[in-house]
């Protein structure tokens, strides 16, 4: 089972660190009410709410090289919850650490498949945070490539 520690660290530095810095403000996780009565946990909420944001670490391809389809997915899914809030924010981030992603989602939107109202966030992990996420993607490719070595 690929171990997501490196994924975890990534979004707390950003949700902690960047964020703050970027907007002068705290985030957090937190649940938000959803107007079907349930609620979901977001990545990262603003303290006023006016903020709220999902963090994505994956990159656009996949180590063979082909488009990253199912994370898409997971962002496309990601975005219905914002849809489904009780109290919609005044800005909606997709925040992303690989620029593959966001070149993915920026053909997306060039085909118009992508809702405009949301910004998309490029953010810069320090370098050690940065290389231990490449590296934890790495080891879970390896996991579910063809022909791997079982242990």
């Amino acid at each position: 089972m690929a171990d997501t520690k490196a994924q975890t660290e990534a979004e707390k530095w950003i949700r902690e660190a960047y964020l703050p810095e970027k907007y002068g403000q705290l985030f957090r996780q937190k649940n938000l009410d959803l107007r079907a009565g349930g609620q979901f946990k977001f990545d990262a909420v603003s303290g006023d709410g006016t903020i709220v944001g999902v963090i994505s670490t994956s990159a656009g391809k996949t180590s063979s090289g082909n488009l990253a389809t199912a994370k898409l997915q997971k962002i496309r899914s990601d975005m219905l919850w914002f849809y489904m809030l009780e109290r919609q924010p005044d800005r909606r981030l997709l925040i992303f650490s690989e620029q593959s992603m966001i070149d993915l989602i920026n053909e997306e939107k060039k085909k118009g498949r992508f809702p405009p109202e949301f910004e998309l966030i490029k953010v810069a992990l320090p370098p050690d945070l940065a290389t231990k996420v490449a590296e934890s993607r790495r080891v879970a490719s390896e996991e579910v490539s063809p022909g791997r070595k079982s242990s």
